[in-house]
């Protein structure tokens, strides 16, 4: 579940989001080209422009996904164990001698006490029975951990020589303290993914290369989201049965049961 935050014209509309809507309003900004950037969070933020009928102003507008439950600080032991659920099927709860939950993937078998900490932060979910997934939070927190962007800061004022560029220019020809050194404000936009090492003149043109970086990943991520994953979102929630009477007096019986023996 996300809060959902619409900017208008003129107003902000909030409200909440399912996970199906979410997913809904990602691939449509996709369809429709809109910068999709995943927040580290678990989030996502929408953000597009359009010309303002008559008077032909630029408009901005967004839609902020914040889910209630965020990722939180995604370890290397997190992340291991959801890249598992991911890509080793099929991924199941079990149960241990002791009546604990766990995941099974394949023959891979997470912990109890991980299997706790992973439904308690919402990452993962299940789809038809015990058929274990990974949340559309998850998946997006994973993406802003993949692709975390910095830009270098530029060198100013130095000397050719601490650039190793005495042979290219001597620095600057005139009087004062600035004699013989050169200026540069030029930046370097890197990723962590080791898939962008972009150059711009200035860091606000470093900036702008890392933050389409940022939404090149986002529309390819949701552009390429498994039909399992989009399919099990996009479903409706099974009806539940109501239960018997006999049902309803058995869990009754046991509820006071319980607190009878606690005291």
């Amino acid at each position: 579940m996300f809060r959902e935050t619409i900017t208008h014209a003129h107003d902000v509309t909030e409200g909440t989001a399912s996970e199906a809507h979410g997913l809904l309003l990602l691939r449509r900004a996709v369809r429709h080209g809109y910068a999709i950037e995943a927040t580290r969070e678990g989030g996502a933020l929408i953000t597009w422009t359009r010309r303002q009928l008559g008077a032909g102003a630029l408009l901005h507008r967004s839609i902020s996904l914040v889910p209630q439950m965020p990722v939180g600080n995604l370890t290397e032991a997190v992340v291991r164990d959801l890249t598992t659920i991911d890509t080793v099927r099929p991924a199941r709860y079990m149960e241990s001698d002791t009546g604990r939950r766990y995941i099974l993937a394949g023959l891979v078998e997470i912990s109890p006490m991980a299997t706790a900490a992973l439904r308690a932060r919402q990452l993962v979910t299940t789809e038809g029975g015990e058929r274990v997934r990974l949340t559309l939070t998850a998946r997006l927190g994973l993406l802003a951990l993949a692709h975390r962007t910095r830009t270098t800061e530029p060198t100013g004022w130095s000397r050719p020589s601490d650039l190793g560029r005495q042979a290219v220019t001597a620095g600057l020809n005139r009087p004062g303290r600035r004699a013989g050194m050169v200026h540069s404000s030029a930046s370097t936009a890197v990723c962590s993914c080791g898939q962008l090492q972009g150059f711009g003149g200035d860091r606000n043109e470093a900036r702008r290369l890392a933050t389409r970086h940022r939404h090149d990943v986002a529309a390819e991520f949701v552009a390429s989201l498994p039909v399992s994953f989009t399919d099990a979102v996009m479903a409706p929630a099974p009806a539940l049965a109501e239960p018997s009477a006999r049902e309803v007096g058995r869990e009754d019986r046991r509820y006071w049961t319980d607190v009878y023996d606690r005291g």
